[in-house]
């Protein structure tokens, strides 16, 4: 209180706060000398914070208490007084003298203090709107009287040069605390006037006749009010709450019935006779039979409808598929479903599946588990719109809460910031039944594109469930329709003509359901579900057809009817967007639901064209075929392992340039008579060949013909121009090396017949050839050739002259003359030495 006049106070023993902060003032000369020391806290500081610390725990209760009653976390703020309390408590145990003080934690654990109760303050705020600062108002006297001596004393703590001061300041707030305590403890005399200039708390005062003149009372609790006592101003009756009242008591005035809220009328009257003005607002009228005035609209007991003229107008429901068509687990054709949303078909409001949420959110987090389908404004902004929802809980922690949104969207589909509005509330351990909750009169945002409704689950562990959604571009939230606007519910509606109307979340069949005995899932011709997919299908004698078109893909399915075995051939064909897949294989069984699909274990052959990947051949029976200009079997075929196979009636294979020039001709012909043909130079591994007569070696390494077996291969050729001729006679290589008769060798050449001739492939410009005869015509041989000297190839058939052996042989016959000449020459020489002897005698 502020101030308190003509009053007489009877005081408890609460003024010991005061006489502490007389002893902190005492203490605090003596003290002066630790000021100066940050790691010490003085007396006079120790004293100042011991009145502080109880003001402090004061607030606490009280906040707490308060929180507690908002249903308000005070767990932060809890651990961080606890905290608190402990450090103080150790310190200020003694206070009549210095204790040493870890400033950096103590100014950590008053921050956090601070911190947790300031959250809590703007909780209470937010809460209730109301003035959380007069809660600070339960501060004790003491810690308002010594308040200067704490910020002295704080001061002094970092300058030590104000010590002195402080105290004395100190000193002389506590004197004037102790001479009001003096004062009121002595008693105060009737009709005399007290002041109290500080801030006082009166904990347990007993105040008996008193006027309180310009006071607040704050968090008062009275026992007894005479309302004789009450002799001037008014009350407002919007402040009190009367729990009963007696009408009796009602004794002049008027009572306007426009304050009144009765239960029924019949508790007014029996017979309410004629109510001939006004009207009825907002309420259900249950009546045996109802007219208007002039009798232009009427209904009777049993429900007959009269109207001269009637117009039914219904309000549309703009959540798509509101009734959860074509839903199975976390799929629900036009919704969003995440975070642990599903679809139910078991659990249904008035017959409506719903879309429920059984896991755990997470300490402090908000899931978004269902989302309606975006609803386009159409540039109807300003507009009201309101919601209404089904809502169960099947059994939720308490501290959890459930969350109903109606959400505007900008272009981009994302949720404006400032425009949305929520239904919250809280879950419940216990099963509960259904529960009505609703959103009225949200004006749509100047930049909305889009509206929608939203599901939010947050801190905690639940099994809840929405059901039955409505979405209307009202001021006031209406009950449940279907999302097809106005539904007439008339039976069939036969040949009628529906024009310039939208169908909205309905099958449509066309046709009669197909007469097959194959169709045992009740198809018709053709059918659009409300996801939007369009399906037709047919059945003959001899297989199943059916097409499917859908968002992005078109797919034909073929199942036949007849087979020999369990496996009935099928094939489907996938157009995606992105490429065209067609399958071929068999089903297991009989399929005319086309529920098998044709993959997996059950292909037996596909082809794929791809603008990303190409065309993919897969199985032994899949190829490209080209026929060319003509259909009799002369094309091509490129199977699936990209093998080139031939028509029967092909001839060649080309390579062709952009001018028409053969690059390469593959003859393809089955009697073998086209060649292979290369125009250019080829290049095969390290060997070059060249359309001027040259096979190259590339790395000017030697060229080595061998036998695919092992050792080198026969040659054949005509004229062989060569710089060189070397024949391998590396004694390493040989067996059974003997020196060679020259003298036989010298007799099988000299037994050969030479002969000229000319080739019959020759000309008339070709010279002489001379050679030795293989006579591959005679029997009995004309022309004589030593089998030595003569070539047979890998069959033993002969092929030729074995030169290399000739050409040796040869050596050997001129080795074997060189050996009769070397004797005829020393005959000769002998010879000579004899005829010169003889001339010597005769001319001697």
């Amino acid at each position: 209180m502020a101030e308190s006049n003509a009053t007489q106070v009877i005081l408890t023993d609460d003024g010991i706060r005061i006489i502490n902060a007389q002893n902190t003032a005492d203490n605090a000369a003596s003290g002066v000398a630790n000021l100066n020391d940050p790691n010490l806290m003085s007396v006079i500081e120790k004293q100042t914070q011991a009145a502080q610390y109880a003001g402090l725990t004061s607030q606490y209760n009280v906040i707490l208490a308060r929180a507690k009653d908002a249903s308000i976390s005070t767990t932060a703020l809890t651990t961080a007084y606890t905290n608190l309390s402990a450090f103080m408590t150790a310190i200020l145990t003694d206070t009549t003298k210095a204790s040493d003080v870890n400033r950096d934690t103590y100014k950590s654990l008053t921050g956090a203090y601070n911190t947790a109760l300031s959250n809590v303050q703007n909780a209470l705020n937010d809460s209730f709107n109301t003035d959380i600062d007069n809660m600070q108002s339960s501060v004790s006297v003491a810690s308002q009287a010594a308040s200067s001596a704490s910020i002295v004393a704080s001061q002094a703590t970092s300058t030590g040069n104000n010590a002195s001061q402080v105290a004395s300041q100190a000193a002389s707030a506590a004197n004037q605390a102790s001479a009001d305590y003096t004062a009121l403890s002595a008693g105060v005399e009737d009709g005399s006037v007290v002041h109290i200039t500080t801030k006082t708390v009166i904990d347990a005062a007993v105040i008996g006749t008193a006027e309180i003149a310009d006071a607040a009372i704050t968090d008062a609790k009275m026992g007894n009010i005479s309302a004789n006592h009450i002799i001037t101003g008014s009350i407002d009756a919007s402040k009190v709450t009367v729990a009963k009242l007696d009408a009796g008591n009602i004794t002049t005035g008027t009572l306007s019935t426009d304050r009144l809220n009765v239960g029924k009328l019949s508790a007014l009257s029996a017979n309410l006779g004629d109510v001939t003005t006004g009207s009825l607002k907002g309420v259900d009228i249950v009546a045996n039979t109802f007219s208007t005035p002039n009798g232009s609209f009427t209904t009777d007991a049993n429900g007959n409808v009269v109207a001269s003229n009637l117009t039914i107008r219904g309000v549309t429901n703009l959540v798509y598929n509101a009734s959860l068509l074509g839903g199975s687990g976390t799929n629900i054709p036009g919704w969003g479903i995440s975070n642990n949303g599903y679809y139910s078909s078991y659990t249904l409001h008035d017959g409506v599946p719903s879309i429920g949420f059984n896991a755990s959110t997470g300490s402090g987090v908000w899931n978004i588990f269902a989302q309606s389908k975006l609803y386009p404004l159409n540039g109807l902004t300003g507009q009201p719109y309101s919601a209404s929802v089904w809502f169960v809980d099947d059994g939720s922690e308490a501290a959890m809460k459930y969350q109903f949104t109606l959400a505007f969207f900008d272009a981009n589909g994302n949720r404006l910031a400032s425009g949305y509005a929520g239904n919250t509330w809280n879950g419940n351990p216990t099963s509960q039944g259904w529960a009505y909750k609703t959103i009225n009169n949200i004006i749509s945002p100047s930049t909305a594109v889009y509206v929608a409704i939203q599901y939010w689950a947050y801190n905690g562990t639940g099994h809840a469930l929405f059901s039955s959604p409505m979405l209307t571009q009202t001021a006031q939230s209406t009950g449940y329709q279907p999302d097809t606007g106005n539904v007439v519910s008339a039976g069939e509606i036969d040949g009628s003509v529906i024009n310039g109307s939208t169908i909205n979340g309905t099958t449509f069949n066309a046709g009669d359901i197909i007469s097959s005995t194959y169709n045992t899932s009740r198809f018709y011709p053709t059918t659009i579900t409300p996801a939007g997919l369009v399906a037709t299908t047919g059945f003959n004698s001899m297989d199943g057809l059916r097409t499917e078109m859908s968002a992005g893909s078109f797919v034909t399915k073929y199942r036949a009817v007849h087979s020999n075995s369990n496996q009935y051939e099928a094939y489907d064909g996938v157009f995606s967007g992105d490429e065209l897949a067609l399958n071929s294989g068999f089903t297991n069984g009989i399929d005319m639901g086309f529920q098998q699909s044709v993959s997996g274990n059950q292909l037996t052959g596909q082809v794929v064209l791809s603008p990303l990947n190409g065309i993919h051949l897969w199985g032994s029976t899949q190829s490209i075929h080209f026929s060319g200009l003509q259909m009799n079997g002369t094309g091509i075929t490129m199977n699936s392992y990209g093998n080139i196979l031939a028509d029967q009636g092909s001839t060649w294979w080309r390579v062709v340039d952009f001018s028409g020039k053969e690059i390469a001709n593959f003859g393809t012909d089955v009697a073998g008579s086209n060649a292979i043909k290369f125009n250019r130079e080829l290049d095969i591994g390290n060997f070059h060949i060249n359309t001027g007569h040259t096979f190259t070696s590339w790395d000017k390494g030697a060229i080595h013909f061998a036998k695919g077996g092992g050792g080198a291969a026969d040659i054949y050729a005509g004229a062989v121009n060569y710089t060189s001729l070397v024949k391998s006679s590396l004694l390493s290589v040989k067996l059974d090396v003997q020196k060679a008769d020259t003298a036989y060798w010298a007799q099988l050449v000299n037994s050969i017949d030479l002969a000229t001739y000319q080739y019959k492939s020759d000309d008339n410009t070709s010279h002489l050839r001379l050679s030795s005869i293989v006579d591959d015509v005679n029997v009995t041989k004309q022309w004589q050739l030593p089998d030595v000297f003569i070539s047979r190839d890998e069959n033993g058939k002969l092929s030729g002259v074995d030169d290399s052996v000739l050409l040796n042989a040869t050596l050997a016959t001129v080795q074997e003359q060189q050996k009769q000449i070397d004797q005829l020459n020393g005959h000769n020489m002998e010879l000579e030495a004899r005829l010169n002897k003889l001339e010597a005698k005769l001319n001697g």
